[in-house]
């Protein structure tokens, strides 16, 4: 009796489950998304005096060294570099214009630490990264906050950024809902591509890492 009332009980959470995976939908609805967009916005806008050669999405895809699903632990500290190697004619230039109380040659880099939590793409990384992107893009590239969920192109970072891996917001989508994607950017791809799965853009990232 027992064992029949045990079965009875697995059937019934069985059945549950199978009607909720049911009724989740394809895609995300458009009042959906732009409830979303509060929290995950889109950051459409350039720096002022800057002209940007906008990327495509696949073009980002194509350049990428990785692919990563990855979950924000935490926001880095900046770290400056300088832009002159020492022994060099630009040195000299560079040492002379701080003495006249010029700007130094010198840049700034936003970083977050992310916890990979899947590789898609492209070379292997380490379980824990620093992502990063200038400075001067603050407020034009994304702020990520601690707990969100990211799928990236990255490319990693040589010489003052060994150990460090770019991003932009043009490779960038924001994992929502647990299961679709929202991008950091709008764009000809995002149209297409807004409230679907996750499955769905890792399909299409793995078809241009493949084409």
């Amino acid at each position: 009796m027992l064992s029949l009332i045990l079965l009875a009980a697995v059937v019934i959470l069985v059945g549950f489950f199978y009607q909720q995976h049911l009724h989740k939908p394809n895609i995300l609805s458009q009042e959906r998304l732009a409830e979303l967009r509060k929290e995950y916005p889109a950051y459409n806008e350039d720096p002022p005096f800057t002209s940007i050669a906008r990327p495509t999405f696949e073009s980002i895809m194509e350049r990428s060294e990785t692919v990563v699903i990855g979950e924000v632990v935490s926001e880095l500290p900046e770290y400056t570099v300088e832009l002159v190697k020492p022994g060099t004619t630009d040195q000299i230039i560079d040492e002379k214009a701080k003495s006249q109380g010029l700007l130094n040659s010198t840049a700034s880099f936003k970083q977050y630490e992310i916890k990979v939590i899947k590789h898609i793409a492209g070379e292997p990384v380490k379980d824990t990264i620093p992502i990063v992107y200038n400075a001067d893009f603050i407020g034009y590239e994304p702020a990520l906050k601690p707990g969100m969920s990211i799928i990236t192109g990255i490319a990693k970072g040589e010489d003052v950024h060994e150990g460090k891996y770019f991003f932009t917001r043009f490779g960038t989508y924001y994992i929502v809902d647990d299961q679709y994607v929202l991008s950091a950017v709008d764009d000809g791809f995002s149209k297409t591509m807004n409230g679907r799965t996750l499955d769905d853009l890792i399909g299409r990232i793995l078809n241009i890492f493949e084409g």
